[in-house]
């Protein structure tokens, strides 16, 4: 298995790892957990607000970072730099309520994707085994 710096994100079998969400919303925590349940080697972090996380970053390997919180577009932009700086690999999405606006131009300066509300089931699942299924090479190549 290959070594990893302990900013990156790649994921070896049966390695750990953490999803960190940022979120008001404990329906949408909620899919998540249980979309992560079914693969059992992850775990959930979630946070209020996502400055929370600056304040308390977890120390293990975060794979995914999810913002569905009701920050303005000022603040997410300034907390994606932070997370972009402490895991510069590592995927991000952003829940908006619309698209197209002044969020979503934040999320993409930002590097996150974007996605509005409500989102399905079949979105949230599909973010899980995004990470699961990104490579070590993929996700760790500079």
């Amino acid at each position: 298995m290959s070594r990893l710096g302990k900013n990156s994100v790649g994921l070896g079998t049966g390695e750990r790892f953490y999803i960190v969400m940022a979120c008001e919303d404990l329906g949408e925590a909620a899919h998540v957990g249980r979309q992560l349940s079914q693969v059992n080697n992850g775990a959930l972090i979630t946070y209020r607000r996502a400055e929370d996380v600056m304040l308390n970053c977890p120390s293990g390997r975060v794979a995914l970072i999810i913002l569905a919180n009701s920050d303005d577009p000022e603040t997410t932009g300034r907390i994606l730099s932070w997370m972009r700086h402490r895991w510069p690999r590592c995927p991000a999405v952003v829940i908006g309520e619309t698209g197209g606006g002044e969020m979503e131009i934040a999320a993409r300066k930002g590097g996150a994707s974007y996605l509005t509300r409500p989102v399905s089931s079949q979105q949230w699942a599909g973010l899980v085994e995004h990470v699961l299924s990104t490579g070590i090479d993929a996700v760790t190549a500079k």
